[in-house]
């Protein structure tokens, strides 16, 4: 439900391809094998003006694995609130995630190969943002399925998760648009239909 924002700015914009190229990097090959110069020839920059955006190439990967989900996070938080029908929120959140994760590398992918380059307390914080957003899928999938436990509900949820963040790394041959709608489809389907009943 994020509305529609203004016009990034050339700064901005090229942060934003950074992130994305150093985020497929970080998931093709270990962190300690990427280097910036990588980084850069792939952006299309030079290595000092990588620097300008990040101070070290660790703080790139921070940014990589925290900038989408504070995004996750805050879209979900928004739908929430303005969205009254939880089935028509949980489909918003569904769309906005399949979307993000056909766009860029799914943080988490990354976050799972390069925790161990990634400082304690930004480990945590970034768990707990983990956490924070699929309470927000949990309260809805609550609300639809009151046959769940609150165990079979985060199950469920992460298990859904798990399937859109893998499209990335399947390569189907299908379009974009066809990719995306079925695994909208999967996932309404794998939430909200109890078993046996499909």
């Amino acid at each position: 439900m994020t509305s529609p924002s203004r016009a990034a700015s050339p700064r901005s914009s090229r942060r934003q391809t950074l992130i994305k190229v150093a985020g497929e990097l970080f998931h093709e090959r270990a962190f300690d094998a990427v280097t910036t110069e990588m980084i850069g020839a792939r952006a299309g920059v030079t290595g000092p003006a990588l620097y300008r955006h990040f101070p070290s190439k660790q703080a790139l990967l921070i940014a990589v694995l925290e900038d989408p989900l504070k995004d996750l996070l805050a879209n979900a938080r928004e739908t929430a609130a303005e969205v009254t029908d939880p089935r028509k929120a949980l489909e918003a959140m569904i769309d906005y995630h399949v979307t993000r994760s056909l766009q860029n590398v799914p943080s988490t992918l990354v976050f799972l190969k390069n925790e161990h380059n990634v400082p304690e307390e930004e480990r945590h914080r970034m768990r707990r943002m983990m956490r924070l957003y699929a309470e927000e899928w949990s309260a809805l999938v609550e609300r639809l399925r009151p046959d769940l436990s609150d165990a079979q509900n985060r199950v469920l949820t992460h298990a859904v998760f798990s399937m859109i963040n893998s499209v990335p790394q399947f390569n189907s041959g299908l379009d974009a648009e066809s990719v995306a709608t079925t695994i909208r489809t999967a996932a309404i389907n794998a939430l909200l239909v109890p078993a046996g009943t499909a």
